[in-house]
């Protein structure tokens, strides 16, 4: 191919004010360009700043090997469906390949996010959920390099669970918190998950256990786990919540309990007030200090067997048992919003006791349950003697 040396040349096309160009430049894939001036003086002085410039790349030209010439012409004829250029080839492969030179396995990236997140005081039922998940994708991807995985990959890998709509959601939610963390270590440069296909549920209305349900249970569970069941029956604490709290949070004489915001799950505190008979129910196990909930393990442990004999004890009795059986998601909690929605029709005010906003207070728990029901459910309280018998009030009927 003739090469022409850049030169300062009059535009031949137009009149006697027509521009200035200069000829024989050429853009990075060898296209021939033109640079145009409004004088002479302005061209020939940007051509002077830029001939050393220009003639070090036409001696790096000269300079190339055979075997360089040869790769250069394989690889423009490679790029050439895709319209690309030799410089924007290389330069995509050095940045993956700066990237893969500094990322991790995905083995060492789920154990960096659980030391991290228990570094951030996470919740240990958050911190469960977190292993357990990651752990199932990391069956499959463990040994794969972190910026290796594409989001086709996760795509695959989520439809391929035989699971709800719903537990596949949470599998990509906890899937994209990690490859997050991936980003900002510098593992990854994007994360892949943003783009993988969001699973569509629909959620069902809020499981809301009866009166007889919560009573049958209060009366099976062991007295280490009475409380923590008893506050989130009956005042709507999170489960998370409920295990990072003390008992010099609640205060029985004055009848409230405080929710600290670094115990909160929105990060902001608040005091809620307490319904008669949970303090009944916390009065025999109130503590100056310590834990209200044992350990993760012992208090899942705990309610399990207090969830099966309370099903026998219905079940003999011929009452119904289904939300101990199936134990909805924060069962307890979304039947302490319900109940007292419907004893104070006041959106703002049980948002506030529950840590929600007034619209999904009225978009979830409005209407679910009648005036009496609730006062059957705030009527729940301990036996009056040593034997474990619940009391009923008049109202719960």
């Amino acid at each position: 191919m003739r090469t022409t040396r850049p030169h300062v040349k009059r535009w031949k096309w137009g009149g006697p004010k027509s521009s200035w160009v200069i000829e024989g430049l050429r853009d990075d894939s060898g296209r021939r360009i033109r640079k145009f001036f409004a004088s002479r003086d302005a061209a020939s002085e940007w051509l002077g700043q830029r001939r050393p410039e220009l003639k070090n790349q036409g001696r790096a030209a000269i300079g190339m090997t055979d075997r360089q010439r040869v790769d250069a012409v394989r690889a423009l004829a490679i790029l050439a469906p895709y319209a690309a250029t030799l410089t924007a080839a290389a330069e995509a492969f050095a940045d993956r390949a700066e990237i893969l030179s500094r990322t991790v396995t995905f083995q060492v990236l789920r154990e960096e996010v659980l030391v991290a997140k228990k570094a951030d005081k996470k919740s240990e039922v958050y911190q469960h959920d977190l292993f357990h998940r990651l752990s199932k994708f990391g069956d499959v991807f463990d040994s794969r390099q972190v910026a290796s995985i594409e989001t086709p990959e996760i795509d695959d890998w989520l439809r391929s669970l035989p699971l709800a709509p719903s537990s596949r959601f949470n599998y990509r939610k906890v899937l994209r918190t990690a490859f997050e963390f991936a980003v900002t270590r510098g593992y990854a440069r994007d994360n892949p998950v943003v783009k993988a296909a969001r699973v569509k549920i629909e959620l069902p209305p809020p499981g809301i256990m009866t009166p007889k349900e919560i009573a049958a249970l209060l009366t099976a569970a062991d007295p280490l786990i009475v409380p923590s069941l008893a506050i989130a029956a009956f005042a709507g604490i999170r489960d998370a919540e409920l295990g990072r709290m003390n008992w010099d949070k609640i205060d029985l004489s004055g009848g409230y309990l405080k929710v600290d915001a670094s115990v909160s799950k929105n990060s902001s505190r608040r005091v809620i007030p307490m319904a008669d008979n949970l303090r009944e129910w916390l009065a025999p196990y109130a503590k100056k200090t310590g834990p209200i909930r044992p350990s993760f393990g012992k208090f899942y442990a705990l309610k399990r067997e207090a969830k099966g004999t309370a099903v026998e004890a219905l079940q003999k009795d011929g009452e119904p048992s289904s939300n101990l059986q199936e134990w909805p998601n924060n069962v307890l909690r979304h039947s302490f919003a319900s109940y007292r929605m419907a004893i104070v029709p006041n959106a703002a005010q049980v948002a506030e006791e529950c840590g929600n906003s007034p619209q999904i207070l009225k978009q979830n728990y409005r209407e679910l349950v009648t005036k009496h029901e609730a006062e059957a459910w705030f009527s729940v309280k301990p036996a009056a003697d040593a034997s474990k018998v619940i009391q009923f009030t008049k109202s719960a009927g």
